[in-house]
């Protein structure tokens, strides 16, 4: 019985080492906190990183890959999902839910922000199809695709990973900016029961008269495009919720625009939106003199649930953030604001567009703290970009920004990776970049891992958000390797494309880079997996290779 007691405990303590490097939801837990208990790599060794192989999917990759065992899945941003045998990065099946393409290319806003593995089943949003997935992950065939969320609206888009919350999948709505093609999305936030896919619920997150009255043919946006923290014990997530549109001129949007640029918890059993808590918006702790956001300054890329110890004792936490580079740690239960600061450059922020663009602002619609955060159990991490604008008003949809090519040494800005006491919001250490960020930093083990973009020299053609569309330099990315206590460099490596926004992934050994991101021209698309030089994790061996069957090998 001692025998048989001991091997018991053994094979326990073995799984749960196991499901510990898992990696089953884009930011690792439903608190997306973005910090991973693997011991495998860790300071001494992270400088011995090299690659493993590499999986090229086609399309840029924005979101990490999830890891089940030996087994990863990725969605790219034709919003195919992709498994891949860990050990060699080949694929074992691939599913494509036929995005149409116009003249050859995807339409404009179509990408993934990420997918979910639960219980055997992945949950893929599928973009401008507007429906979520249900996909057996073993063997790559549909379970059930939910009806189309918002079937009346050109402009709607699911790029959020769903979430999921007992009998219930989540899905977020996008493309609340301007688009090329009728109005603005107006956003929601929609249950689906989790065996069938059909719709529970749906809530809008856009209220009020201004896209319900006068105005409402010309306005949108307030849109849920990344997810949020979800508390599974009370049934609420945290979501970050988008801009008001048109971005860049008010006259058809007064004030109040909810429930754009605020968080709000919303009850998961009933849609119910139980507070906001307004950023870039009237009411806000940051005093803004203007009524409504101008800047496309909307709150981004997820939130975290953290528990805290305060002057009021331990209190339960959400993290915000937004591209104005604004950080809020709010009372869960109320969404009272218990700290905030602006790590971002801020210039002329109470400034609005005019129609000659005479005003540089400082930061531009893609920067600030766009990414994702990570923390750990007293600290939080965030990536920083920032750059100069010129902000132009114009009628209707007219408005645009322009780069102040000479408003950094770059003409694209310069960024930080900064650590920040969760308790107090007291900056620990910041790690200057001589570049923009845009990516979601990880941290595990006492490292963080986060990255910057590299020149795309001067002067560039941009769209008209600012963002290069072709740069006299080919843009590439640095994954960066940093001591979660100092900030110091322990590891950096040239991926030949920027890092993906959403950050890399790590588990069982691996870690796990995607590349392509919509800031700078160059798409990416290929996974890169690093590993430490051991037996274990050392790629396509001969042996492998011998093994293959003839479909999987080039015949020459």
């Amino acid at each position: 019985m001692k025998i048989l007691s001991l091997l018991v405990l053994t094979l326990i303590m073995v799984l749960a080492v196991s499901s510990a490097q898992d990696w089953t939801m884009e930011n690792f837990d439903n608190s997306m906190s973005r910090h991973s208990p693997q011991m495998i790599v860790n300071k001494s060794n992270v400088d011995q990183l090299q690659i493993k192989w590499i999986l090229n999917t086609g399309a840029t990759l924005e979101a990490p890959p999830l890891i089940v065992g030996d087994t990863g899945y990725i969605q790219n941003n034709a919003m195919r999902v992709i498994a891949f045998d860990l050990k060699t990065g080949l694929s074992k099946w691939v599913y494509d839910p036929n995005i149409p393409s116009v003249n050859n290319e995807l339409p404009r806003a179509t990408l993934s922000h990420g997918i979910t593995y639960k219980d055997g089943i992945i949950y893929a949003p599928t973009g401008p199809n507007g429906t979520i997935l249900a996909i057996d992950a073993g063997k790559g065939a549909k379970i059930w695709e939910s009806p189309n969320l918002q079937p009346n609206s050109t402009a709607f888009r699911i790029s959020a990973m769903p979430l999921v919350w007992k009998n219930y999948v989540i899905a977020g709505s996008a493309l609340g900016d301007e688009p090329p093609f009728g109005i603005p999305q107006k956003g929601t936030v929609t249950a689906l029961d989790k065996k069938t896919g059909q719709i529970v619920w749906q809530t809008k997150l856009a209220v009020g008269d201004w896209v319900e009255g006068q105005n409402a043919s010309l306005n949108g946006g307030a849109t849920a495009w990344t997810g949020g923290a979800v508390d599974m014990e009370k049934g609420i997530v945290y979501l970050p919720v988008g801009n008001p549109a048109p971005d860049f001129t008010a006259e058809s949007r007064p004030w109040p625009n909810l429930y754009a640029n605020n968080v709000v918890a919303v009850n998961l059993a009933d849609g119910k939106i139980l507070w906001a808590t307004p950023f870039v918006a009237k009411g806000s702790v940051f005093n803004l003199t203007a009524d409504v956001d101008t800047h496309d300054w909307d709150t981004t890329f997820g939130t975290n649930l953290v528990t805290i110890n305060t002057k009021n004792g331990t209190e339960k936490a959400v993290v915000g953030h937004d591209k104005r580079g604004d950080i809020i740690v709010m009372n869960a239960t109320t969404g009272k604001p218990i700290w905030w600061k602006v790590v971002a450059v801020t210039v002329n922020n109470e400034a609005v567009p005019t129609p000659n663009g005479s005003i540089v602002t400082w930061p531009g619609s893609d920067h600030g703290v766009e990414a994702w955060t990570a923390l750990d159990n007293s600290t939080l991490y965030a990536a920083v970009s920032n750059n100069g604008y010129s902000f132009f008003s114009g009628p209707g949809y007219g408005g645009h920004i322009v780069p102040v090519f000479n408003a950094s040494a770059t003409g694209i800005g310069n960024g930080s990776i900064v650590a920040l006491d969760l308790a107090t919001g007291k900056i620990k250490w910041e790690h200057k970049t001589a570049f923009p960020t845009w990516v979601s930093p990880l941290v595990t083990n006492g490292i963080v891992f986060s990255g910057h973009v590299t020149a795309t020299g001067k002067p560039y053609p941009y769209d008209d958000f600012g963002g290069p569309t072709k740069t006299p330099l080919i843009s590439s990315g640095i994954i960066l390797a940093l001591d979660a206590d100092t900030g110091k460099t322990l590891w950096a490596f040239n991926l030949g494309a920027p890092c993906g926004i959403g950050g890399p992934s790590i588990g069982n050994g691996m870690l796990l880079v995607p590349t392509g991101v919509g800031q700078v021209p160059n798409g990416g698309g290929y996974l890169i997996a690093f590993g430490l030089p051991s037996g274990k994790s050392s790629g396509l061996t001969l042996d492998q290779l011998d093994s293959l069957p003839l479909s999987n090998q080039t015949i020459r």
